[in-house]
Formats: structure tokens, C-alpha cells, sequence
């Protein structure tokens, strides 16, 4: 029987794109949320540490909620809606732009939503906190309708319909209409849609802000990755391998690519043999 973890593994993992994903991430957090909350004492700190919170003294502590807010919700048709509206928009902007793109435009519109409600928040309302995934949605829905805004959705009793005039009353409906309810929320969704305008055009100029964040997250994530590998080596006594001939025989170019695949995917993706062969060639050495 196949456990619980791999089949999460396989719906997040590489037989999913990067929309299925943030999608899943949402409702798990959701039902996770929602478990939590009725277990007395520790329900009351999930939203309490996970919403993004106006006040600056408390981001100061809790700076992670800048991007856990954005995939939390607390109502159940808040959370349909938003998915149901980053699926719709979400499968274009990926047709256009790649899963890379529409990850780091749904997490930077979310920042740039989530900044500009604690800017309005400390002003008009402070103390209040901010959960949902609207604001780096309404970056994707903009963005979309800025790179593409002819391309035609057919909708049910309204036929064909431009990107353009349904992310215009996309904004308007839930980001303008009635400005009194849930200001705080609209005033992200706000910073999500400058978000998304800035970013395409930025694009269009040679500057891509997602390729540039997207390839520092990379580069931390290689450091780590040979910290990590780093430290298993040490465990199979590998520090000094690549010391013992460089001549390019065929031991030690197979010994350099086995580090090399580690380097790329850390040591965990190693088959067995490799680990095997590693470790003999280790003992050898010593």
C-alpha cells in the first residue's frame, strides 16, 4: 500500500505543474486550518501566526507571514473563488510565460499586495490582519490581460469575451465596489494588480523580475544543497576523493560525476550502486 507521503509527493512533484500546485497548497492549508483551529489553545495562534499582521512590531517576529498570508483563507467560498480565478487566468499566463513565471508573479503581486496593506493599514486601520491568495492572484489576472488582452474567453450566457474586459471587472468587483468592507483586503488586491502591471512591462523593456528572483532562490538553494552534501560526504569520509588522481582515468571521472549529481540534486537522488560505488572508492582512498 503506497503511504500517505508519496502520494503527496506525486500530486506536488514533478507529474504536476506549478499551477496544480499552488492550487493543492491552498486547499491543504485550508482543511489544515481549519482542523487546528478547533483544538483549544492552539487554534487561536494559526491565524495569529500565519495572517499577515499590520502591526510592524509584530512582523518584525513573524516576517515569514509576508508569504504564508497569501495561502491561507478562513472562508470556504473566499478560497473556491480565488482558486477558480487563478486556475482560469493561471492556465494562460502559463502558456505564455512558463510555471516558473506565474510562481514568482503569484508570490511577488502577493508581497507587493501584502506591503501595500500594511502601508494602509498603519494609517487608516491598525490592527488588522490580511489572509488570502487575492492579491498575487489579481498580479497574475493583470499581468495576463496586459500581455494578451485580446485573447477570448467563451463564458456561459456571454460568449465570447476578451481577457482584457473581464480582468477590468475582475478588478472593479472585487477590488473598488464598495470600499467600506474588507478595505484592507482590497487595498492588497490593489498592490497585487500594480504588481502585475509593473512586472509586464518591465518585461517588455528586458527586465524580468521573476527570472531575477527566481535565479537567486536557485542559487540558495545549490549553496544549501552542497552544505547538505557536504555534511552526508563527511558521514562516508568523502572529503579528500577528488584529490586522489586527476588524471582523467575512468575511475575518477566516474567518481567527479557522482559528485557533480550530487552537487545538481544532493545526495538523496543517488541510486544505490552510486552509493555503493562512492563508498568503496572512499575506503580505497583511506
Amino acid at each position: 500500500m503506497m503511504s500517505f507521503k508519496s502520494e503527496l509527493d506525486k500530486l506536488l512533484g514533478r507529474s504536476s505543474n506549478t499551477l496544480t500546485r499552488i492550487i493543492v497548497i491552498n486547499i491543504i492549508v485550508f482543511l489544515l486550518a481549519n482542523i487546528f483551529v478547533n483544538i483549544p489553545r492552539l487554534g487561536v495562534y494559526v491565524y495569529d501566526y500565519f495572517a499577515l499582521p499590520s502591526s510592524l512590531h509584530k512582523l518584525l517576529y513573524r516576517p515569514w507571514t509576508l508569504i504564508t498570508y497569501m495561502f491561507l483563507h478562513v472562508e470556504t467560498m473566499h478560497l473556491i473563488f480565488n482558486m477558480l480565478w487563478l486556475y482560469w487566468f493561471g492556465i494562460i499566463f502559463t502558456d505564455f510565460m512558463g510555471s516558473k513565471r506565474l510562481l514568482y508573479t503569484y508570490l511577488l503581486g502577493g508581497i507587493a499586495g501584502g506591503l501595500l496593506f500594511i502601508l494602509f493599514s498603519n494609517i487608516f486601520m491598525p490592527g488588522a490582519n490580511l489572509v488570502g491568495a487575492s492579491a498575487g492572484i489579481m498580479a497574475i489576472i493583470i499581468a495576463t490581460a496586459i500581455l494578451v488582452p485580446d485573447y477570448e474567453l467563451h463564458l456561459i450566457f456571454f460568449g465570447a469575451v476578451k481577457l482584457k474586459y473581464l480582468a477590468i471587472g475582475a478588478f472593479v468587483l472585487t477590488s473598488l465596489v464598495d470600499f467600506s468592507v474588507n478595505s484592507g483586503g482590497k487595498v492588497s488586491h490593489i498592490g497585487g494588480a500594480l504588481y502585475g502591471i509593473l512586472y509586464i512591462y518591465q518585461y517588455r523593456k528586458g527586465t524580468d523580475y521573476a527570472e531575477i528572483v527566481g535565479n537567486f532562490v536557485q542559487k540558495i538553494g545549490k549553496f544549501f544543497t552542497l552544505l547538505k552534501a557536504g555534511a552526508k560526504m563527511k558521514k562516508v569520509g568523502g572529503s579528500g576523493i577528488r584529490q586522489k588522481n586527476t588524471t582523467g582515468d575512468e575511475k575518477q571521472k566516474k567518481i567527479d560525476a557522482i559528485l557533480d549529481k550530487i552537487s545538481a540534486s544532493g545526495y538523496d537522488a543517488l541510486t544505490k550502486e552510486e552509493k555503493d560505488f562512492l563508498f568503496k572508492s572512499t575506503k580505497d582512498s583511506n
